[in-house]
């Protein structure tokens, strides 16, 4: 149990919930991908005994995938999935700051020293100079020194609610409280929606209440924009 703490932890249920992406596509993708390829990857916390989840890691890469999809074809994503994994020797390329696409192909974005901006086509391996498009798949995912994806801020009208796989399993937290979203909406919920009720039960902010609610709400109702 310990090694699967601190990655991150979503049933496919879960992870619809945050990215947005069908939980039976997700399972197509990664669990029960029957096509002659094999799944696009085989999730995180599979290789340590916990089946049927996905990691935050893995979380992000289906958002991209998700997203990818929506300007590429499959065959292009698993062929600059493979090249990918090949240029930056990680298994979780996708959300890397430096992709691009440009509607057709999936291009790594590179500073020559020259000075001059180089696009790999990761499809024909070879660099090419062209107009892109840059995906929103990136916003608001927050990067460490080695261009690794360590927190996602899911809400684009509310920063303060944080994913972090560090943190209560990677459920969405409110800061700066670090309170689950969903524990203070379950118990505005048994208070009736007194939000009041529910700061003064868990000393914390009415305005990280509200907060909260308000995230939980709208993910029920799907308006967020992933």
């Amino acid at each position: 149990m310990m090694a699967l703490v601190g990655i991150g932890l979503y049933s496919p249920k879960q992870a619809e919930r945050l990215i947005g992406v069908e939980a039976d596509k997700i399972r197509r993708w990664l669990l029960r991908d029957t096509s002659p390829a094999g799944p696009l990857w085989h999730p995180e916390p599979e290789a340590l005994g916990a089946e049927d989840t996905l990691s935050f890691r893995d979380l992000l890469e289906v958002r991209a995938v998700a997203q990818f999809r929506e300007y590429v074809t499959m065959p292009a994503i698993r062929e600059a999935l493979a090249t990918l994994r090949d240029y930056l020797e990680r298994d979780y390329p996708l959300t890397h700051p430096r992709l691009l696409t440009d509607g057709k192909a999936v291009f790594l974005r590179s500073l020559e020293e020259n000075g001059e901006v180089a696009l790999t086509d990761l499809g024909k391996r070879q660099v090419v100079f062209t107009d892109i498009i840059l995906p929103s798949l990136l916003d608001g995912i927050d990067f460490d020194a080695s261009e690794n994806p360590v927190r996602w801020h899911p809400d684009p009208q509310d920063t303060s609610i944080v994913i972090d796989p560090k943190l209560a399993f990677g459920k969405p937290i409110v800061l700066p409280c670090h309170m689950s979203t969903q524990a203070i909406y379950d118990a505005f919920k048994v208070e009736d929606g007194d939000a009041e009720a529910v700061a003064r039960n868990f000393e914390i902010s009415l305005d990280e209440v509200n907060r909260a609610v308000n995230f939980e709400k709208r993910i029920a109702a799907g308006a967020l924009l992933h």
